[in-house]
């Protein structure tokens, strides 16, 4: 059994990992409040599942890799540190990665019903692929490699981010104003999503979810933002895409596009996506996918700290 988790600035997911076939399945699985002390959260989670023998870990986290092998969240004072897992198991390896390095790096036990297509060609055997998602923060990552198996994480979600249209300049203007530099995960993220709407209804006490429900009802400020927010997170695929030169595909992960389903307006995003000249007919070739496994970090991190204990025996 391998302990597995995924620890956002908001909540704290985990859950227990073991093969099923080819594939994985995900047992006892939770979520909690981000606390400050992972270690305690495990070992009380642990506990809780009934003390089950667990040969290795694997946690994901919202933030850069140290060189101490630790992370310490970017939007929150928690750190997840390896050598305290690994405590909290009693022993055997633990891993820790950054959390979109892992969706990258579970993209190779993705089967086509994990997947939703939104346009494009066939990936391009050999070619890099994308992985972007939107949820608390921007999570951003890259793979390289006929094998999917070299995961190049980063920040990009802390890019500065750019308008392309004119929508996106009179926001970006009003932006700049209140907070200075604006990043993509100002915009493109689940907070972002909120300050795009107080733009046109300032004071808003609306939450993410309730302003995209907002729009599916009909609101029409809700529904300005939420397009906004779709057509701008297109532009930032395709650019990345184009910087990568990513023709193995775009994996949209996190908690908001794959939330919304049906109600992601594709056809917004993909106009956005291609419309970068003079390659718009390079981008319309390359096909982006939503995500719709419920656990791709998880089953990045499983992936991982399987392959670890293969090497420690």
């Amino acid at each position: 059994m391998i302990l597995v988790g995924d620890v956002g600035g908001t909540n704290t997911r985990l859950a227990l990992a073991r093969r099923n076939g080819q594939g994985w399945e995900f047992l006892q699985a939770r979520v909690k409040p981000t606390p400050a002390d992972i270690g305690a959260l495990v070992a009380a989670y642990l506990a809780q599942a009934g003390g089950p023998a667990v040969a290795a870990a694997g946690l994901c986290a919202a933030g850069p890799l140290r060189q101490d092998g630790a992370i310490h969240l970017t939007n929150t004072d928690c750190v997840v540190d390896p050598a305290r897992l690994a405590s909290a198991i009693g022993g055997g390896p633990a891993i820790v990665a950054n959390d979109f390095a892992a969706v990258a790096h579970g993209l190779r036990g993705l089967g086509a019903g994990d997947l939703s297509c939104c346009g494009g060609g066939a990936p391009q055997a050999g070619a890099p692929c994308l992985v972007v998602g939107a949820g608390t923060g921007l999570g951003v990552a890259s793979v390289a490699g006929p094998a999917r198996a070299e995961v190049l994480p980063g920040e990009g979600g802390h890019a500065s981010l750019a308008p392309a249209d004119a929508d996106e300049g009179q926001a970006w203007a009003a932006l700049f104003a209140q907070q200075g530099r604006v990043s993509a995960e100002t915009v493109l993220s689940g907070p972002g999503l909120e300050r795009l709407y107080r733009l046109r209804v300032p004071g808003s006490p609306r939450q993410a979810a309730q302003i995209a429900q907002a729009a599916w009802d009909g609101d029409l400020e809700a529904r300005h933002a939420v397009r906004l927010f779709t057509r701008w997170l297109g532009h930032f695929c395709g650019s990345l895409a184009l910087t990568l030169g990513a023709a193995g595909g775009v994996y949209i992960a996190g908690g908001i596009v794959p939330g919304w389903g049906p109600n992601f307006d594709r056809a917004a995003f993909r106009a956005a996506f291609e419309d970068h000249q003079p390659f718009a007919q390079w981008l319309a070739q390359v096909p982006v996918f939503i995500v719709t496994h419920p656990f791709p970090g998880l089953l990045g991190m499983a992936m991982l700290a399987e392959a670890a204990l293969r090497l420690q025996r």
